[in-house]
């Protein structure tokens, strides 16, 4: 028998550390070369690729459980009576465990499990996974995705913690934009695209990303859902957002890779502050990564992007206006409250919640399912109302109309101070108005027109001010003699001696 050679120690990695191993190999670089970016041994490198059946084994070189599997052969295992039954039970994807399970129930196996795992294992084939090497003209695509940078002092906690590597790469010339920064939002990782657009000096046709939060809100093979703020801000652009497959980040290995490539460049690096790893990160690009010799391309990166940058779209002549996005339940009395202000809604809305833009001066309402715009308001302060006519409840402007026009009987004063109120509470105006007659019958009018000139010199239109000003100056109406409505004392006078002479008791 051959002697055994013993494999090297090999460490167990992350799964997200092994996916970087395969993905860099597939990429089709060396396991040397592999181990110098990753910092892992090439001993570790050249397992997992050859697991993964991207390397292959040298001729004659045989494992311990090769070498197992050879002895165990030999002297003819103790499963090679049911070969059949495994061979079909592998075709049909059963594990090692369910075959045990199933010789045990119904072939009368008695011997180990470890039998049947030393069985099969010679039996398994791997296919390796084709990759396609994609190839873009200028300016059609860019691939952009989040990595690490190098650690970088806090200054809130004093504390050293890596921040988030953005790289944004165009698929032709491969010339990439690089930029740490702490903390990702989905306003922060619109910003870093238009950074990036401003840059290159140019717009491409599409964009290639990863399916991570900031742009896709709901992962799909067929129909993936781009957050809202991201797709409004490439539509700002032209650019069309092209999500790669879930758990498929060979898609996008020219970022990948460029994503690596920088982060070889920080490796063992420190920076006491962000902004002097950025001005770093910016030297090495113009000074290495941009003028390299790329090695699939065999060209200067510094020519390619000469040649793709002409091909790229020319920048909108304004920069994307930001908005946050919340969502409000409608009122009943038909507004939603947004920092403070009120905005009115379609009546149909009321008790239902809807979509709110809240822009820098304007403020847009959506339908919560078929995101139709609804309203737009310009910004008021805390406190303020916005009314659209069309939201108004239809029954009352009549009633609040006639209110007005009887407040301009009563006096010049009082009918331009329920005007003011009118126009700028709309519906709410009703009460306010019913207020003011309500003092026009209690206190005389010479005196409530006072009070409203005081309130229009006040810039006021609350009712409080009115009733406080006619309590210490107005003159309440005292009782008047004679009423159309209310007959003479005499004509009383009359009545109650005719019942007297009839005997009618009163």
């Amino acid at each position: 028998m051959a002697a055994l050679r013993r494999a090297p120690f090999v460490r167990r990695l992350h799964v997200e550390d092994k996916q970087r191993i395969i993905d860099l190999l597939r990429l089709g670089r060396s396991p040397r070369r592999v181990a110098r970016e990753t910092g892992h041994s090439r001993v570790t490198v050249t397992k997992y690729g050859r697991e993964a059946g991207i390397l292959r084994r040298p001729p004659g070189w045989k494992s311990e459980a090769d070498v197992a599997g050879d002895t165990s052969r030999s002297s003819k295992s103790c499963c090679e009576p049911h070969r059949a039954f495994i061979e079909a039970a592998l075709a049909n994807g059963r594990h090692g465990v369910s075959i045990y399970q199933a010789l045990v129930e119904h072939h009368g196996y008695t011997d180990s499990y470890d039998a049947v795992k030393r069985f099969i294992r010679p039996l398994r084939t791997t296919t390796p996974k084709i990759s396609a090497r994609f190839e873009t003209l200028p300016g059609q695509e860019a691939q952009v995705d989040y990595g690490e940078g190098a650690p970088t002092r806090d200054a809130r906690t004093g504390k050293y913690r890596k921040p988030r590597l953005f790289v944004m790469t165009l698929g032709a010339s491969r010339h990439a934009f690089r930029k740490v920064v702490w903390n990702s939002s989905q306003e922060m990782w619109c910003r870093l695209h238009e950074e990036a657009f401003a840059y290159f000096g140019g717009v491409p046709e599409t964009i290639r990303l990863d399916n991570l939060r900031e742009g896709v809100l709901k992962p799909d093979i067929y129909d993936p859902q781009l957050n809202p703020l991201y797709a409004a801000m490439l539509r700002h652009y032209g650019v069309v957002a092209l999500p790669c497959r879930p758990y498929a980040p060979d898609l996008k290995g020219k970022v990948e890779s460029q994503i690596g490539y920088t982060q070889n460049a920080l490796r063992g690096q420190r920076f006491e502050h962000i902004d002097a790893q950025n001005v770093f990160v910016t030297r090495w690009n113009e000074r290495w990564a941009f003028t390299r010799t790329h090695g699939t391309l065999k060209r200067r990166v510094c020519d390619l992007f000469a040649e793709e940058q002409p091909a790229l779209r020319p920048l909108p002549t304004t920069r994307f206006e930001y908005y946050r996005v919340v969502e409000r339940r409608a009122h009943f009395d038909g507004y939603i409250e947004v920092d403070g202000a009120y905005y009115s809604v379609p009546l149909p809305c009321i008790g239902q919640t809807v979509i709110v833009h809240v822009g820098t001066t304007w403020l847009r309402v959506l339908d919560r399912s078929t995101h139709a715009l609804l309203r737009e308001h310009t910004i008021v302060r805390a406190g303020g109302r916005r009314t659209c006519d069309h939201d108004r409840p239809p029954q009352t402007p009549p009633s609040t109309l006639a209110m007005q026009r009887r407040c301009d009987e009563l006096g010049p004063a009082i009918g331009a101070f329920a005007l003011t109120v009118l126009t700028q509470r709309g519906a709410e105006a009703t009460r306010t108005l019913m207020g003011v007659l309500d003092l026009a019958r209690r206190y005389e009018v010479a005196s409530l027109e006072s009070a409203c000139t005081l309130a229009a010199q006040a810039h006021s239109t609350r009712l409080s001010l009115l009733r406080g000003y006619l309590q210490r100056h107005g003159h309440p109406v005292t009782l008047q003699k004679a009423h159309h409505v209310i007959p003479d004392f005499d004509r009383y006078i009359v009545h109650f001696n005719t019942a007297v002479t009839k005997g009618i008791t009163v």
